[in-house]
């Protein structure tokens, strides 16, 4: 069984090794504005509106916050009570282990073999304490769950940049692991 899981194991380590190998790429825009006046002054009265429209998408996106603090508590709350069980559970755990050691057995005896009661491993190793929650980290999952920071302002400045006659133009470039050069 730990055979196994030794393969297993390295198996998934030369895949991630692997996939960190590859070069990564990303797209960025490259704006090129319009040459004639017209097309420059088109272009002046798409920049309010976009400042608008992320004054906008911003007001939703703290309303929407302020609506999940009620929320945010009672999930904290709930959090609070399961790790105040786990600790409970940890610090058993913990003490069983510290007697184990402390009287001797290891779940291994000389001359009876294995203990009847032993599980494997994990009596080898002291028990994780559980993880304490924090309102931030709720809060943090929450919002990102359920307000969205993007409002889709970018795709109506694009339409309004590119009605003025100024050009939108992809750039791949290298990010990291990226090939050298010769």
């Amino acid at each position: 069984m730990l055979h196994q899981f030794k393969i297993g194991f390295s198996f998934l380590l030369l895949i991630v090794l692997a996939a960190c190998a590859n070069p990564r790429y990303q797209t960025a825009y490259r704006y090129d504005p319009p040459s004639d006046t017209a097309g420059r002054a088109c272009l002046a009265q798409c920049e309010p509106k976009l400042a608008s429209y992320q004054t906008q998408c911003a007001d939703k996106h703290q309303a929407c916050v302020k609506n999940l603090e009620p929320q945010i508590e009672a999930r904290f709350e709930q959090s609070m009570q399961l790790y105040q069980r786990d600790l409970q559970y940890y610090q058993y755990a913990y003490d069983q282990y510290q007697r184990r050691f402390a009287w001797g057995y290891h779940g291994y005896h000389p001359r009876f073999g294995a203990w009847p009661y032993y599980s494997g491993l994990e009596s080898s190793f002291p028990p994780t304490p559980p993880f304490k929650p924090s309102r931030e980290r709720i809060a943090a999952i929450l919002t990102q769950q359920q307000c969205d920071r993007d409002c889709g302002c970018q795709p109506i400045y694009d339409a309004c940049f590119l009605g003025c006659g100024g050009a939108k133009t992809p750039e791949v470039k290298c990010v990291a692991n990226c090939p050298k050069e010769k």
